[in-house]
């Protein structure tokens, strides 16, 4: 009995190390645009009459270009299809990956904006300035992007800021061709009052606002003391910021600030920034983002 058991086992070892042994499987993906080309174009399409329509826009910063990327989230070709703008804060660094992904973006009539920061670069002269500008016009031009935006901080009788802004507005808008925009980021009253008619949007420095009061007091400095039309006028918000309304409760920026663009304005839209801190979690930044879009544009 026991040498038929055993010979039992035996035979079990023996099947089971063949139902257990490795097989390579092909597997064949189909992505949407082989599933259904016809389709897929079709959804392009749909994306371009809908960013070239009457609609509040959304703006996003993009620290593009890392040094070493650590997922899909380093890459613009990721970002919600529905926005409308891009900046790469990393534009001095356009990579070949970038390069590749310019593509996609201008099939779904997204634009990629170039941005420069004049306070991080510490220009000191207009010269340096202009020899800076004519390398970001270059690239500008060379990578196919979609214009220009730039930043800078607001102090009170700088004349420096002054001149610096003054060529930037000047050099970046004459170098502007058809379709192409420039954005400022910022305090609208850094760029000189018979500048700002140059700039084709602004985006309010409010990520770091802490009241719903003062986004309001913001808000009308820019309209009424440096006169810049509300269809012009962008809010700043930050991914993992928060602001207080006005019962004091602590709110996330992103879909309250989306929220007052209808309730303080109508303005022209939302500009959001750290957008790729957090990309993959349930209600991480792309989940977030696209319930901006939705809030302020829900047909689309």
């Amino acid at each position: 009995m026991k040498r038929l058991v055993y010979i039992i086992l035996l035979l079990l070892i023996s099947a089971c190390s063949k139902w257990t042994e490795t097989e390579s499987i092909q597997l064949n993906y189909l992505r949407p645009w082989d599933q259904n080309p016809e389709l897929w174009n079709k959804y392009k399409a749909s994306l371009v009459d809908y960013k070239a329509s009457d609609h509040f826009l959304i703006y996003a910063r993009f620290d593009n270009a890392p040094e070493k990327a650590a997922s899909e989230r380093n890459f613009i070709r990721c970002l919600p299809d529905s926005l409308d703008f891009v900046s790469l804060t990393h534009a001095d660094n356009f990579s070949a990956y970038d390069k590749e992904d310019m593509a996609w973006m201008e099939s779904i009539g997204t634009k990629v904006l170039y941005q420069v920061d004049l306070t991080k670069k510490g220009f000191t002269t207009t010269g340096e300035l202009e020899n800076y500008l004519d390398k970001v016009i270059a690239s500008v031009k060379e990578n196919g992007m979609n214009g220009y935006s730039f930043t800078g901080q607001y102090v009170l009788g700088n004349a420096l800021n002054e001149s610096l802004a003054s060529v930037a507005v000047a050099k970046l808008s004459a170098a502007k061709t058809d379709g192409q925009v420039l954005v400022f980021e910022g305090n609208p009253l850094f760029i000189p009052e018979a500048d700002r008619s140059k700039v084709d949007f602004f985006v309010l420095d409010s990520e770091n606002t802490e009241y719903a009061q003062d986004l309001r007091f913001q808000i009308l400095t820019a309209l009424d003391y440096a006169k810049v039309p509300a269809a012009k006028l962008l809010l700043g918000a930050d991914m993992d910021g928060t602001i207080r309304n006005e019962e004091r409760e602590k709110c996330a920026s992103v879909p309250e600030l989306a929220r007052r663009v209808v309730s303080f304005g109508p303005l022209a839209g939302l500009g959001i920034s750290n957008i790729s801190s957090d990309y993959y979690s349930y209600d991480g930044n792309y989940v977030v983002t696209r319930a901006a879009i939705q809030l302020l544009n829900p047909s689309h």
